[in-house]
């Protein structure tokens, strides 16, 4: 840009002396420019959705947290292993006597082959502590029993085998339905009512004299003292006694009375609860004899192993036992 200046000078009169005039161009001055200053345009922003408030309301008053305590499992002690043995056949029968010595009284003879459960041997390793497959417990001479896992017998010193021998085993205490017996062993003249059963063949077979006094007897175990008791507010036996009279068998006596001959809830060899019943039949003439059993229950019930009565594993259970007086 340019600047157009003109000067003029006035002087006293019109003669005044005139000078030119110079035109100076004055050059413009450069303004110095700002650089546009950036600003920051803010980004979107969500407008939050109100949210609703919520209207106070009461508070209940604490409440006092009962207490329930809860019961300590007690641990179930791990049963011993069964060792097992069978009379051999050095001798066509063993005695089975009620201690570890020749000077006990004998309660049985086994025959050879019968299979035995062996609780322990004396110290002396002479004589085994042993179950019968019907439960009985006894004495047996041990070079008369084969037993492969001798070395699994837990050895008993002889005193303390003999006190086992002295002390009849522990009742346990049921809450109804007293026993009306004191718990006790059979003996020789106590008759399985089911002795034909094939896991009962030490007890088949028997020959009595016509003076000695019999009885009748079964088992029933389980594995809790509450099972026991169910078994017996559900159970009924009906056992009777038979002679053979040419190709017929005929009644002698059916055992309706057999609760009142029933012993206390012992524990058995392996340990498990056990009731058994001992029936009284006297003296008996000469001839051949049945029993006949027969047992069944009002409702099911559980042994811990199988289920028995009305839609269980076994509805009825029987068997017989025949053997002989002469």
């Amino acid at each position: 840009m340019w600047l157009l200046l003109t000067l003029s000078l006035s002087a006293c009169g019109l003669n005044a002396q005139t000078f030119p005039t110079r035109i100076v161009s004055v050059p413009t001055v450069p303004t110095n420019t700002l650089a546009p200053v950036l600003t920051m345009t803010p980004r979107f922003t969500a407008t939050p959705i109100p949210t609703s408030t919520l209207i106070p309301t009461n508070t209940l008053p604490p409440t006092a947290t009962p207490f329930i305590p809860t019961e300590t499992a007690t641990p179930t002690p791990e049963p011993t292993r069964a060792v097992r043995g069978t009379v051999n056949n050095r001798s066509a029968s063993v005695r089975l006597r009620a201690g570890p010595g020749t000077e006990y009284e004998t309660l049985r003879t086994v025959p050879s082959g019968a299979l035995l459960i062996v609780i322990g041997i004396s110290s002396d390793l002479a004589w085994y502590n042993v179950v019968l497959e019907d439960g009985t417990e006894g004495w047996m001479l041990g070079e008369l029993v084969t037993v492969p896992e001798r070395t699994a017998v837990p050895i008993f010193a002889t005193a303390e085998l003999t006190a086992r021998a002295a002390t009849p085993r522990a009742a346990i205490n049921l809450p109804t339905r007293a026993p009306t017996i004191p718990a006790r062993a059979n003996t020789f003249t106590d008759i399985l009512a089911y002795c034909d059963l094939s896991q009962f063949r030490s007890e088949a077979n028997k020959v009595f004299r016509p003076n000695q006094n019999l009885s009748i007897y079964w088992t029933w175990f389980a594995r809790t003292a509450e099972q026991i008791q169910d078994h017996l507010d559900a159970a009924t036996y009906e056992v009777q006694l038979e002679r053979k009279d040419g190709d017929l068998w005929q009644l002698v006596r059916k055992l309706d009375d057999y609760d009142n001959y029933r012993t206390a809830l012992t524990r058995a060899p392996n340990g498990r609860p056990e009731v058994r019943w001992f029936v009284p039949i006297g003296t008996l003439e000469a001839g051949e004899y049945r029993v006949s059993y027969r047992l069944t229950w009002s409702r099911r019930i559980e042994d811990g192993d199988k289920s028995f009565g009305p839609g269980g594993d076994e509805e009825i259970n029987t068997g017989t036992c025949v053997f002989r007086v002469r």
